[in-house]
This record gives C-alpha cells, sequence and structure tokens, in this order.
C-alpha cells in the first residue's frame, strides 16, 4: 500500500536513449565536416543544437531523479551516467570547433579514422545503453565494451602515430601545433566513450 504514494519509477531507460542518440547524432555531423570540410560554419550550429538538446535532456534526467523514490538502478550511477553522456557531446563539438578556431586548412586522413572510431563508439555505448535493461544481457553489455575500448585503444595508437609524422614531415611549427591539437581533441572523445563503457559495465555488475 506504502509504494501506491511514493514517486514512481521514472523512464530513465527511454531518456539515456534520447540522450545517445544525440551523442550519434553529433559524432555523425563530426564525421561529416572530417570528411567533407566545407560549410563549416553550419555543420558547427548543427552541432551546437544537438549539444544544447543533449544538455535539456540531461538537466531534465536529473531533475526526474530528484523527485523519483524508486529507481531502475544507483542514483548515483544514473546522475554520472547522464553527466558522463553529456562530455561526449561536449568534447565532440569542443573538437569541431578548436579545428575553425585553428583555422585548418583541410583535416588529414588519420583525422578522418578517428572520426570514423568516435562514430563506431557512440552507436555501441547505445547498444549497450538498451542492452542495460535487461540484465540477462550481461554479455552482450560486455562486448559493447570491450569493443569501445578496443577501439579507444586504436584512436590512442593512430593519434600517437599522426603525431610523429607531423615532427617527421611537416617543417611549419604552427602548423604542427594546430594539427597536433586537432589530434588530441578527437582522442579526447574516445577517451569520454571509454569511460562511459566502464561505467555502463559497472552498472551491470551490479544489476546481477
Amino acid at each position: 500500500m506504502f509504494k501506491r504514494f511514493l514517486p514512481r519509477e521514472d523512464d530513465f531507460y527511454g531518456q539515456f536513449e534520447q540522450i545517445a542518440g544525440f551523442v550519434i547524432r553529433a559524432a555523425e555531423v563530426l564525421k561529416r565536416l572530417l570528411e567533407d570540410y566545407t560549410n563549416v560554419g553550419l555543420k558547427l550550429q548543427e552541432l551546437e543544437g544537438f549539444e544544447h538538446a543533449c544538455d535539456r535532456l540531461t538537466h531534465s534526467t536529473i531533475h526526474r531523479l530528484n523527485g523519483t523514490f524508486l529507481t531502475p538502478f544507483d542514483r548515483e550511477d544514473i546522475h554520472e551516467l547522464a553527466l558522463r553522456l553529456d562530455d561526449v557531446i561536449d568534447t565532440i563539438e569542443s573538437a569541431a570547433q578548436r579545428m575553425q578556431t585553428c583555422r585548418i586548412a583541410k583535416p588529414t586522413e588519420d583525422a578522418q579514422k578517428l572520426g570514423r572510431i568516435i562514430l563506431k563508439q557512440t552507436e555501441l555505448l547505445q547498444r549497450a545503453l538498451n542492452a542495460l535493461q535487461d540484465i540477462r544481457n550481461y554479455n552482450n553489455i560486455l562486448d559493447q565494451c570491450v569493443e569501445i575500448h578496443r577501439l579507444e585503444n586504436q584512436a590512442d595508437l593512430i593519434m600517437k602515430e599522426a603525431v610523429g609524422r607531423l615532427f617527421d614531415e611537416e617543417k611549419n611549427p604552427i602548423e604542427l601545433i594546430k594539427m597536433k591539437e586537432v589530434y588530441e581533441n578527437l582522442e579526447v572523445v574516445t577517451d569520454r566513450c571509454e569511460t562511459v563503457a566502464n561505467l555502463i559495465q559497472g552498472i551491470a555488475v551490479k544489476m546481477g
């Protein structure tokens, strides 16, 4: 009887699915920007729109959390997961903005590789989040998280090799500094995706 008077368990899974959807759309814009470096201003505006929408959803999720007694998993984990997903889209937008700020002439093939990795990671994050709704999917969740970790390692290697080539081949020190920052910013996005994957895996372990 008492439970009838408690705030209900809200649809946090639905909130996370929407947030992850905006993260994927932002990653798609970043990939397009890296592979077709035209209409940069318009693509950055599109990214900004997704980032603002994700911010609103994140705040809504936290607001719902504060008014909900029954939650599908630990309140602290819901709060942390919302913030860390928001970090991913924030770093995607930041990486794109820095390319314009640094007046990059054209992204390199290595930068494009990192963009493709980021998109793949965000898609895997959404799959892992969807699988959280049923703990019997633990092995599936683990598979997605392991692959995100593998992709982060791959991105780290691409970034290090790309920076090494810059020091070997780029004669203009200003261009070297600019491209090095581009690589490092893109690699940070892959780190943020890995952070979310680790959090999802930890939640799955607790639920199991």
